[in-house]
């Protein structure tokens, strides 16, 4: 299983590319929550998601044969573009495979990093099966969202980064998708500060992990349906299932309405931009979900992706 020494390496090899992004904080938000609370403010990495970090850790990983072979990923938007910038870094070819209602910005972003774009169907299945069929055809490396062990030590850099600033954390909150942000995130949380608690956070219609933490198995959905597109994982991985069991303290749920007003709070209090799935964590504590006060909290954004359109709605 991942250890932290997995997570040290591999700040050691992004440390040098990528953005060391802040942590923020609102005396109003403070005062609403009852809380002290700090906000990793990931919307400010490279891309625009956290990650960049993870798919620039597990290509730096790659043998020089498997780098020649190009490179593939699926994903709905922010890991599309951190691989397809982790390669344009390093000088090799990478395909993403994307649903075809994918967030327009995002698609654009990933061209214009340099990686060939193949659309598909809507569902995480329809991204894996599209996925295998190239790699069948093409012979690239595929380079998984998030269950694969150097891609989560590169998602928990971030709270190296966070332990750099801050030195007591009663709770750290965290986005979940497909599993690899929180599971990264968990196992440097649980050894930077011993007495932490980890909270992973979904929106209603994508619970996966939720019910998959309550019933110690993994639950898979027949489908996700939710405003947080990087949410839209049917399942958690294998390896992150393993890491969210032993070290994730609890997985709760927000209702999708509870995400435009934590975006508006962003965009209007703290003159920040954050996508709907970035947002979700930071909801949960403006809710007060585990009715908490007096601690001292970490939320992660992890992400600033948002079509114009979509701020529109949010206004």
């Amino acid at each position: 299983m991942l250890q932290f020494s997995d997570i040290q390496l591999a700040y050691e090899r992004i440390n040098s590319v990528v953005n060391k992004t802040p942590l923020l904080s609102s005396r109003t938000f403070n005062q609403l929550s009852g809380n002290q609370v700090w906000f990793k403010a990931e919307n400010f990495q490279r891309i625009g998601a956290f990650k960049f970090r993870g798919a620039y850790n597990k290509i730096s990983s790659l043998t020089e044969v498997e780098r020649a072979r190009g490179v593939i990923a699926h994903s709905s938007g922010n890991h599309a573009q951190g691989v397809a910038l982790a390669s344009k870094l390093f000088g090799i070819k990478a395909v993403i495979v994307m649903p075809h209602d994918s967030v327009k910005s995002k698609v654009e972003a990933t061209k214009g990093y340099g990686a060939e774009v193949v659309f598909c169907g809507t569902s995480t299945d329809d991204r894996e099966r599209t996925t295998e069929e190239l790699i069948r055809s093409h012979g690239y490396t595929l380079i998984h969202p998030y269950n694969d062990e150097q891609l989560i030590a590169g998602q928990g850099t971030l709270v190296l980064e966070i332990a750099q600033k801050l030195h007591e954390l009663d709770y750290l909150f965290v986005p979940v998708g497909g599993g690899g942000l929180i599971s990264g995130c968990a196992v440097a949380a649980k050894h930077l500060f011993p007495n932490i608690k980890v909270i992973g956070v979904e929106t209603e219609g994508a619970n996966d992990c939720y019910q998959t933490f309550r019933e110690k198995r993994i639950v898979k959905l027949e489908k996700a349906t939710t405003i947080a597109d990087g949410m839209r994982t049917l399942s958690v991985g294998q390896l992150n299932f393993e890491i969210i069991m032993k070290h994730v303290d609890d997985v709760i749920t927000i209702k999708d309405e509870d995400i435009y007003p934590m975006m508006k709070f962003f965009l209007e209090r703290m003159k920040i931009l954050v996508e709907p799935t970035g947002a979700v964590a930071s909801a949960a504590i403006m809710k007060n979900i585990k009715e908490l006060s007096g601690k001292k909290i970490c939320a992660v954004i992890s992400g600033g992706n948002v079509d114009a359109s979509f701020i529109k709605q949010v206004l």
